[in-house]
């Protein structure tokens, strides 16, 4: 019995990675597609290619028009959203009087929003924890401080990080998720003709901290592979049941024993 069921656990492991690729569509290879060339957009922009940048998002642009956007369960509001970033990315690298930095702010937006678009686990966005929280922290310091213009500078700058992630927020959450973010920043922005009210400010910024720790921790749970969850749990169960198989064998064997003796 206890290799029988060693036997099932084997060929469940060994079948597993077959049975996914068994079920690759055209449609998961057609976003692959897309996400890669957003990829290689952005890596274009950054060393100050554009116009090989603007020749792969015109090859973007064909190739996305291709997916049927219906089958898919694509709504227009993220349709929309990427369009936005697309034509964001297309003024970054045609722009005649634009900062790298900009530039490369903008192209992010775009491929953010297209990998959130097309990733169903673990969207890309989830990587700008670190600097979006170290933003946070540095704006808190600087409103403890009362320095009112590095504060300021610091504002502008989590500003910067904002609008490059917006995007892909609008596509993966929640809308009175991403209402009640807006507001919260639109607060700080009716705050800077004030003068610097520290303890204002640090109180709000502690609680956009908890907001964004929060949206962080929450997207990852929910983005974990499900398929990766039902290998763990069948597999589990199964060696659960071998162990629980063995333990009730010695237990009559001993239980066996103490009748011999008695």
């Amino acid at each position: 019995m206890r290799q029988v069921i060693m036997a099932m656990v084997a060929a469940l492991v060994l079948s597993f990675p077959m049975s996914i690729e068994a079920d690759e569509s055209t449609s998961l290879h057609t976003w692959k597609e897309l996400n890669h060339t957003s990829d290689q957009i952005l890596q274009l922009v950054k060393r100050e290619q554009f116009e090989e940048a603007k020749q792969l998002l015109d090859y973007f642009s064909v190739t996305f028009l291709d997916v049927d956007f219906q089958q898919e369960g694509i709504t227009m509001t993220a349709l929309r959203t990427v369009t936005g970033s697309f034509e964001g990315a297309v003024e970054a690298v045609t722009a005649t009087n634009m900062s790298i930095d900009q530039r490369i702010y903008k192209v992010t937006a775009f491929r953010l929003a297209v990998d959130a678009l097309s990733s169903e686990h673990h969207p890309l966005w989830l990587h700008t924890e670190k600097s979006v929280m170290q933003s946070l922290a540095t704006m808190k310091e600087t409103a403890k401080d009362g320095d009112n213009q590095a504060y300021q500078h610091r504002f502008n700058e989590f500003l910067r990080h904002y609008d490059m992630i917006r995007p892909a927020l609008f596509i993966n959450i929640e809308p009175q998720e991403l209402q009640r973010i807006d507001s919260q920043i639109t607060f700080l922005e009716r705050m800077r003709s004030e003068s610097l009210d520290k303890d204002k400010v640090v109180s709000h910024i502690e609680v956009m901290e908890a907001e964004w720790t929060n949206l962080y921790n929450r997207v990852k749970e929910d983005s974990a592979d499900p398929s990766l969850w039902w290998v763990m749990f069948t597999i589990g169960g199964m060696i659960t049941m071998s162990l629980s198989y063995v333990g009730y064998k010695k237990y009559k064997a001993e239980k066996q024993k103490v009748r011999v003796k008695e």
